[in-house]
Order: structure tokens, then C-alpha cells, then sequence
């Protein structure tokens, strides 16, 4: 299988009030979530065609995890930043041996953990210091070991037609992705900006834009 899009991850400052930021933003509710016990993280997804739009955030009342969080949620300045708003700051794919994508890539990509929630099971790549891998231009690697659970979603209207990353170097950015089989996913842009990202999204209202 080649490499897949699997979802978009936009974070929060607090899952209920960027709940109803992006109801809003997208004109349909949220299908549901839950928690994350390993990374003391809760979530809400949207169907995004076959795959989904998933709003991450810190969960007040979930015990500390004893180690970073993913997407680099416990740094301050990314919390100061949601302070306004939820903001787009990674994406995911999804590979068919996660091992091998891990062990020949350039970049550290992370230990790979088992997870599961429910009877969803699934691998993933996580640094330890639960940092985004360039500013989240790298995407998060996942292998899912059931089906995929944007099949579950019913459809919402949402199609993503363009993913963008932009900062001021590209090159390890462009052969990490290269590595991966994800350079056909999103356009790096270069430029004089340090670094940004956005994804714009068909809706039965027109189109938006969700940046970071």
C-alpha cells in the first residue's frame, strides 16, 4: 500500500470551546472522540472523506502521562498561541509496515507505540520528547491494525482539496517527505515566512481555510 492522507489534527486550548469554534467553522457537528489515556490527551473528529479532521487538546482530567505529550502539546508557547483559537499544526498518514517507514527514514520520526481506544488498535510514531517533526510539516506516521475509522463516519459534506506548508527552508523538509512517500501530499512552499501551514476545505456553506 502506498502511503495515504489520514487526517488533519488542529489543537485546542479546551476541547469543548474549540468544539464549537470549528461547528461553526464547518457547519456540521463533531461525530464523537474520546480519550487518549497514554498521552493524557481527548479528541473530537469529523468525517474528511475517507479520513477525518480530528481537534485535539490537553484533558484537564486525565492523570499526568509521565512523558510529552504528542504534537507538542505541553509547549507553552503553542498553548499561549490557542489562546485565540483552535489552529492547525499537524497532519497524519498512514503506511502498511510502519517498522520499515520508521527505520529507513532520515529523521528521528519517533518510537513506535500500540495504541488502542475501544476496538480501534492502531501503531504510531512518537518522538519522545513529543515534538512536531518540522513544525508539523512532517506528518505523524500511523499503521492501523483495524479498519480505518474514517469508514465509520458518516459523510459530512467535508472534502479537503489542498494542503500547504510553508517556511523558509525546504529541503529536509522535502527529503523527509520524499522518504516517507508523502511528498505527493502536501506543497511545501518556500519563502521568506519561518514557518505556516494550511489546509482549505470544500463545506456545504463554500470553502474555508484552517491555518496554523
Amino acid at each position: 500500500m502506498p502511503t495515504e492522507f489520514d487526517h488533519l489534527v488542529l489543537a485546542a486550548k479546551d476541547l469543548a470551546a474549540g468544539e464549537a469554534w470549528l461547528e461553526d467553522m464547518l457547519g456540521v457537528p463533531a461525530q464523537g472522540g474520546g480519550e487518549h489515556a497514554t498521552m493524557g490527551t481527548h479528541n473530537k473528529v469529523w468525517a474528511l472523506g475517507g479520513s477525518f479532521l480530528e481537534l485535539i487538546a490537553i484533558n484537564p482530567d486525565a492523570p499526568d502521562p509521565g512523558r510529552p505529550r504528542w504534537f507538542g502539546l505541553d509547549d507553552p508557547d503553542l498553548q499561549e498561541s490557542l489562546v485565540s483559537g483552535p489552529r492547525l499544526i499537524n497532519w497524519a498518514v498512514r503506511v502498511d509496515d510502519i517498522e520499515s517507514v520508521v527505520a529507513e527514514c532520515p529523521v528521528n520520526l519517533g518510537t513506535i507505540h500500540s495504541l488502542s481506544r475501544g476496538d480501534l488498535k492502531w501503531k504510531v510514531a512518537i518522538r519522545e520528547d513529543g515534538a512536531r517533526i518540522n513544525q508539523g510539516h512532517v506528518p505523524l506516521v500511523i499503521q492501523w491494525l483495524t479498519p480505518h475509522p474514517g469508514q465509520r463516519l458518516t459523510d459530512q459534506g467535508l472534502k479537503m482539496t489542498r494542503l500547504v506548508g510553508r517556511r523558509s527552508e525546504t529541503t529536509a523538509v522535502d527529503k523527509t517527505l520524499k522518504s516517507i512517500g508523502a511528498n505527493n501530499l502536501i506543497k511545501i512552499e518556500g519563502g521568506t515566512v519561518t514557518y505556516g501551514m494550511m489546509a482549505e476545505l470544500e463545506t456545504g456553506d463554500g470553502n474555508i481555510s484552517l491555518v496554523g
